[in-house]
């Protein structure tokens, strides 16, 4: 029988090699600048806010936590897994993050994973004994259905996971429900053909399922003909609407899966000399930076990934502390956030 490998306890205090000074130099701003983002200060410029996360991420750089370590003692070391194409996502979450390792005292290991091969990504940052893991979407799944939680006996939590996993514990919202809510504005508008686009993902599914919910409450029978699978990035956004919106449409208003998606519909619709919210309306998901960049603004909902981060964090760490105590917890369960409907300029009732 194969053996399983056992995550082992490794306290490793924040190495010097990395200063706050040479994470300015990297991002060209001030170390001052640079402690604005570590803080969240809302004064910092978007574009200077990424140059700074970025420049964390690839330097690695951990604060240094030892003056605000917990009586406890213990320097934990917990890594947050990215990809290099979630900007928005990585923002949000790593700022949440770093805020919550600071005060907690633990090291942030910042990670990129192969989107080809995440999981040997994740494997071989076991493989440096890490205390406890930080998983966002889509990798939390494919994390807890590969079984990792209990093959490494290291504690893993997923952030804004969609649904609930059996053998970690998940932070996020109630997706299905802020779907419902959603895909509701939409149908008081006026609107009865409102298309939907699936995204490829336990959240995906839960928003489908709220969207659903919401017609058959209206008294609405589900047409799949209106219903969308595509990855939720802004170009899989572009060739979808490029081959639903010219021509006679099906539907007078699209609920897409993301905000990088929704916008990607209103370029085109705009494109395409079609007039948003008049005739055709546009909801996201997620309140991310595109929302309020395009014109009009988008309806969307705004899940709170930092204080998802931050609460994620926090109980990986009690969990670790559980543990250190010798009073194990039992795996999964939920920790709810609040999320808003964030009602904009992309909605209005059906022209015809």
């Amino acid at each position: 029988m194969m053996d399983k490998k056992v995550g082992t306890r490794s306290r490793r205090r924040s190495g010097g090699g990395v200063t706050m000074a040479a994470v300015a130099r990297h991002a060209g701003v001030s170390s001052m600048t640079v402690s604005n983002v570590l803080n969240n200060k809302p004064s910092v410029l978007p574009a200077t806010r990424e140059a700074v996360l970025k420049a964390i991420a690839e330097l690695d750089y951990r604060p240094n936590t030892a003056a605000r370590a917990l009586a406890s003692a213990s320097n934990y070391r917990i890594g947050l897994f990215h990809r290099d194409s979630d900007s928005a996502l990585l923002s949000a979450m790593l700022v949440g993050a770093l805020n919550a390792s600071a005060r907690l005292g633990v090291q942030l290991n910042i990670k990129v994973y192969d989107q080809k091969s995440p999981l040997d990504s994740v494997r071989e940052f076991l493989s440096t004994s890490p205390d406890g893991l930080l998983l966002p979407p889509p990798l939390c799944e494919r994390v807890s259905a590969a079984g990792l939680p209990e093959e490494y006996d290291v504690p893993m939590v997923a952030l804004a996971s969609g649904r609930e996993l059996g053998n970690m514990h998940c932070v996020r919202i109630d997706d299905e429900q802020a779907a419902y809510e959603t895909t509701g504005i939409l149908l008081r508008a006026g609107h009865r053909r409102i298309g939907f686009v699936r995204i490829p993902s336990l959240a995906g599914e839960s928003r489908f399922a709220g969207y659903a919910r919401a017609l058959a409450d209206h008294g609405l029978a589900l047409d799949e003909a209106l219903v969308w699978n595509a990855r939720p990035t802004f170009d899989a956004g572009l060739r979808l609407a490029e081959e639903i919106l010219p021509g006679k449409r099906a539907i007078t208003a699209m609920f897409a899966g993301n905000d990088d998606m929704a916008a990607a519909f209103v370029n085109v619709a705009l494109r395409t000399n079609l007039r948003i919210p008049e005739d055709i309306s546009v909801v996201g998901f997620d309140d991310t930076p595109i929302a309020v960049k395009i014109w009009p603004a988008l309806t969307t909902v705004r899940q709170p990934l930092g204080e998802i981060a931050e609460v994620a964090t926090r109980h990986l760490v009690a969990e670790l502390q559980a543990r250190d105590k010798e009073t194990k917890a039992a795996p999964g369960g939920t920790t709810f956030v609040d999320y808003q409907i964030i009602e904009r300029n992309s909605v209005a009732p059906p022209s015809s």
